[in-house]
C-alpha cells in the first residue's frame, strides 16, 4: 500500500429510520475505532462512521453492509485525509447549551463559563451519550428538574457519562455510573478525570441489582426492551418518593414502557417529547 494512502479514511454515511437509530450505531460501533456520529434528516437519521484505510477494509465494508441489510439503511461512502477527517469528526460536536444552567462543551472547544452556568468537558470516544440527540436532551433536562443538592444518584448504561456528569454538577453528592461496555466505562472514567469529579462519581462495570442504593434518582437512556426487563429492579432501588427517569424509545413504544413502571409500582408523572422519541419520569410513592 502506498504510504500516502495510509493516511486515509473512509467516511461511512448511513441513512436509516429513526426506530433502527440504535441499531445502525451498534453495527457501525464495531467497525469505527472513534465512535459514531447521529445527526437528524427528517424522521430519518444518519449514522456516521469512519474507517481507517488498512488491507482489512475491503472485507470490513462488505460484513458492514451485510449487518446493515435488514435496517432499510442508505450507505453513502467517501474518502477523507487524516487531517479532514479530525476536524470532520470535531465538527460533529459543537458547544451545546442544554438550558440556561447546563452547558456541555467538547474537550476540544474554548468556552468561558458564566457564574451560573454548569459547564460539563466532554470527550466522548467511542461511547454514546454527546448531548445532541433528543433522548440524551431530555434525559439531562428532566435531571435538572429533579436532582437536589445531596441526592444520591444512578445513571444506568453510562455511556460517555454525560448524564453522571450532569447529576454531579447539579449538586448530587454521590453518582454511581454503570454500564456493560468496557470501552463506555474508560471513556466515563477519562471523563469523569477531565472534570474533576472523582470525589463524587464511581464508575462500574455492571447493572443494577435491587441490593443497589437506595437512591434519590435514577436516570436510564436505553431501550425500551432492557426498560421493560429492569422496571422492577429499577423501582426496587428507588428510596421512597425517588424520581426515575428513563429515555432512549419512540412513540409506539412509550405505553409498554409506562405500563412496565406503573406494574413496578411507580407512578407516572409526565412524559417529555423531542419528534418521535419519549423520555417517562415516574416516582415512587
Amino acid at each position: 500500500m502506498n504510504p500516502e494512502d495510509s493516511a486515509r479514511w473512509l467516511e461511512l454515511a448511513v441513512e436509516v429510520p429513526r426506530e433502527a437509530e440504535e441499531a445502525a450505531a451498534d453495527i457501525l460501533r464495531r467497525f469505527a475505532p472513534r465512535g459514531v456520529a447521529i445527526e437528524p434528516a427528517g424522521r430519518c437519521v444518519v449514522v456516521k462512521a469512519y474507517l481507517p484505510d488498512s488491507g482489512d477494509l475491503a472485507r470490513q465494508r462488505r460484513a458492514v453492509r451485510r449487518a446493515l441489510a435488514s435496517l432499510a439503511a442508505t450507505v453513502h461512502s467517501r474518502w477523507l485525509r487524516e487531517e479532514d477527517w479530525a476536524e470532520a469528526w470535531k465538527a460533529f460536536f459543537p458547544v451545546l447549551h442544554i438550558s440556561q444552567r447546563l452547558v456541555i462543551c467538547p474537550t476540544w472547544r474554548r468556552y468561558r463559563a458564566r457564574a451560573v452556568e454548569a459547564v460539563i468537558r466532554l470527550d466522548p470516544g467511542m461511547a454514546f451519550g454527546t448531548g445532541q440527540h433528543p433522548t440524551t436532551l431530555m434525559c439531562l433536562r428532566a435531571l435538572e428538574e429533579v436532582v437536589q443538592p445531596g441526592a444520591d444518584v444512578l445513571d444506568l448504561g453510562t455511556g460517555s457519562g454525560i448524564l453522571t456528569l450532569a447529576a454531579a454538577r447539579l449538586g448530587a453528592a454521590s453518582v454511581l455510573a454503570l454500564d456493560t461496555d468496557p470501552q463506555a466505562i474508560q471513556a466515563a472514567r477519562q471523563n469523569v478525570r477531565l472534570n474533576g469529579l472523582e470525589a463524587i462519581v464511581r464508575v462500574e462495570e455492571g447493572t443494577v441489582q435491587a441490593a443497589l442504593g437506595p437512591f434519590d434518582v435514577i436516570a436510564t437512556n436505553i431501550s425500551a426492551p432492557v426498560i421493560v426487563e429492569l422496571a422492577g429492579v429499577m423501582a426496587a432501588a428507588l428510596k421512597p418518593g425517588g424520581v426515575l427517569i428513563v429515555g432512549g424509545f419512540i412513540e409506539e413504544r412509550a405505553a409498554p414502557v409506562a405500563a412496565a413502571l406503573t406494574a413496578a409500582g411507580l407512578s407516572m408523572e409526565r412524559t417529555l417529547s423531542d419528534g418521535d422519541w419519549r423520555t417517562h419520569v415516574a416516582r415512587k410513592t
